[in-house]
């Protein structure tokens, strides 16, 4: 169900020299989506497996339950917003607000082994709904016979929380609750004693915390583009900025530079004693140690008794063995812990040209039109965090939310060049 009312029509002879046309808008939609083929539709007998020792075939059993009384996930979708010309179109102004409920998801429910089966096909009665704003603007600052200069705006901020919970599929976390944010990024912090902060070595290794922590959110506060046209009688100057500000990733690349001692900063004077002295070990972590008591916590690590006694941390180890703990990812899954976190935050000139179109009376008559062009792409990025690769690159998937991570991406690749453009 959509309309939409021309509210310009009402005035127009009243607003004819300065507005050009005004629309108000809205919509409504539910749908329904289909499972993948494979998500119902594989194989639920038992499967025989040739040779499986000597010349004696084998057999397994289905792991999975697949219902018949699953159905399609559901969204329902609102949005509502305007649009707006001004001054014989010299500045547009299009806003919009949605807001998107996804109902019926399908996942794969754990179900008791007793049962045979470790996994059940299954409608969660969890929803959770998206909400956003876009706007997009566009104007002529300056427009005379030889100069013009176009300038366009777009602005977007999103975020999806929990409407509802499912009281046996949905996690049991601290920071899932209804009208909380889906897009958590959690991993395992660092151990610390509670009284000064200092991260708490065992053995000479840092200790990382049996439970999870939200360490924040993934998806940005805000996403941002500007691009500006500016054209000299001949020449036209194009440029593209774009942006993310906010959010959060794992760095798997700059991860695995310090695992590997490749990264910049891992050249210190306690690894080439490690490497002079094979076998010995030179490094003290900075922290403290337990020397007696002991610490309980409840089931989602929150501190309930806590009689420990610490002292300085003096037990040395490799600066190889306490990089690799500190930098604890794996490109085999899992989240990163706080060091390889990093702010999605970065600025892009993302696409720049410089074009002159020759006279036609230069070309006399041999081609209709002719222009040189000097272009440039990815011409410079700026990250608060990212130095060695590029967050707007490669991703780590995060399901139906957004990216989570960046997974060896390379730093984007910087083109510069020239065309020349004939029409015959």
């Amino acid at each position: 169900v959509s309309g939409s009312f021309v509210v310009s029509e009402l005035f127009a002879d009243a607003t004819k020299d300065w507005l050009d046309f005004f629309k108000i808008r809205g919509s409504w939609v539910t749908a329904k989506g289909m499972p993948d083929v494979y998500d119902i539709n594989a194989s639920r007998e038992f499967k025989i497996h040739p040779g499986t020792w000597n010349d004696q075939n084998g057999a397994s059993a289905p792991t999975k339950l697949y219902p018949d009384n699953v159905f399609a996930e559901g969204t329902s979708t609102f949005e509502v917003g305007f649009q707006s010309m001004f001054l014989k179109k010299r500045l547009t102004f299009d806003l919009t607000y949605y807001n998107r409920l996804t109902f019926d998801q399908l996942i794969e429910g754990k179900v008791s082994p007793s049962s045979g089966y470790s996994k059940a096909f299954v409608n969660t009665e969890e929803e959770r709904s998206t909400k956003g704003w876009e706007i997009a603007m566009n104007v002529t600052p300056v427009k005379t016979e030889d100069l013009q200069w176009d300038l366009g705006f777009n602005w977007t901020t999103y975020n999806t929380t929990y409407t509802k919970l499912d009281p046996l599929y949905t996690p049991k976390k601290p920071w899932i609750k209804v009208g909380d944010r889906v897009d958590a990024l959690n991993s395992r912090e660092f151990q610390r004693d509670p009284a000064s902060g200092e991260l708490i070595y065992f053995n000479g290794r840092i200790k990382k915390s049996g439970y999870d922590t939200n360490f924040g959110w993934i998806d940005p506060d805000f996403v941002w583009g500007v691009n500006s046209t500016v054209r000299y009688k001949d020449f036209s100057l194009f440029l593209t900025f774009d942006g993310v500000s906010g959010g959060l990733m794992n760095t798997r690349t700059e991860s695995y530079m310090w695992q590997t001692g490749s990264h910049p900063n891992s050249l210190t004077d306690t690894r080439a004693l490690d490497v002079a002295t094979p076998g010995s070990n030179n490094y003290i972590g900075q922290g403290v140690m337990i020397v007696s008591g002991d610490v309980a916590y409840d089931q989602v690590g929150n501190i309930t008794s806590d009689t420990r006694v610490f002292a300085p941390n003096d037990v040395p180890s490799t600066y190889e063995r306490a990089t690799r703990d500190l930098h604890a990812s794996s490109a085999w899954g899992g989240n990163g812990t706080r060091p390889d976190t990093y702010s999605k935050t970065f600025f892009k000139l993302r696409e720049m040209s410089l074009t002159y179109n020759v006279p036609s009376k230069l070309l006399n008559k041999w081609a209709k039109a002719a222009s040189v062009s000097f272009v440039g792409q990815n011409v410079f990025l700026k990250a608060k965090d990212f130095k060695y690769s590029d967050p707007d690159g490669g991703s780590v998937s995060f399901g139906k939310t957004g990216p989570k991570g960046e997974d060896f991406s390379d730093p984007s690749v910087r083109y510069l060049g020239a065309n020349i453009k004939l029409t015959f």
